[in-house]
């Protein structure tokens, strides 16, 4: 037989399929009584639900349909690519930008001597009106003189190739899952203690040389990364 909770699951599931992100749910009393079962056995199913991203509590005002996350394939589509590629219209709120000489590590993941004068620009990245993610982009400014004249609330990498003719065609990343501090979680709509993807991946143009480092905290309820695995040469 199957368990109570999971005819509520496999019920409620198939209702959340008809239904669009930010719709509300019943509330935990109400779905007891309609499939006649106690508080424990709805809320065993609506944790499921919330562990799998199906639904999103908010406390004080009740469930509601979550948002399906995007997926992005770890290939060198942009940010603002992979947002048009799901519908989504991206934008950047420019939090800061500076000049400033780099430190050793900087240095190191730029490739450039210590001191090298290099750009930070700190943007909070939008899919639609959703917050999604903070960057931090650091790029070498002898290579890119004038670069914070430029909008900077689109694609940076449109940038480098209409003005300065770079074109990025490598990069490297390295992905972990980490909590965010409180003013991040704030920008991000979130509590601090959801978990959010750390990315650090440095970007090579054509000829090789690394153009970009960027440090990046996206919100993991709305955004997914996949990495496609091929097999290499035994």
């Amino acid at each position: 037989m199957v368990a109570k909770y999971q005819q509520i699951l496999h019920t409620l599931s198939s209702r959340i399929d008809t239904m669009s992100a930010g719709d509300a749910l019943p509330s935990e009393e109400e779905l007891s009584k309609e499939f006649g079962v106690s508080p424990m056995t709805t809320r065993r199913a609506l944790t499921i639900l919330l562990d799998a991203k199906r639904i999103v509590g908010i406390r004080g005002k009740g469930t509601f349909v979550a948002q399906r996350p995007m997926t992005r394939t770890m290939t060198l589509m942009s940010f603002s690519e992979a947002m048009r590629s799901h519908g989504r219209v991206p934008h950047s709120q420019v939090l800061g930008m500076s000049m400033e000489p780099a430190d050793e590590e900087t240095a190191a993941t730029l490739q450039v001597a210590e001191g090298t004068h290099v750009y930070s620009i700190r943007r909070l990245r939008f899919g639609d009106d959703a917050p999604i993610g903070v960057d931090v982009s650091t790029l070498p400014a002898d290579r890119f003189p004038g670069l914070l004249g430029h909008d900077l609330s689109g694609s940076l990498y449109t940038v480098l190739r209409d003005h300065y003719s770079t074109s990025i065609e490598r990069a490297t990343s390295r992905i972990s899952a980490v909590l965010p501090d409180a003013e991040t979680a704030g920008m991000l709509d979130i509590e601090t203690g959801t978990p959010c993807l750390a990315v650090k991946a440095t970007a090579k143009d054509e000829h090789g040389a690394i153009a970009e480092s960027t440090r990046s905290l996206y919100r993991s309820d709305l955004y997914e990364l996949t990495v496609d695995h091929r097999r290499g040469a035994s």
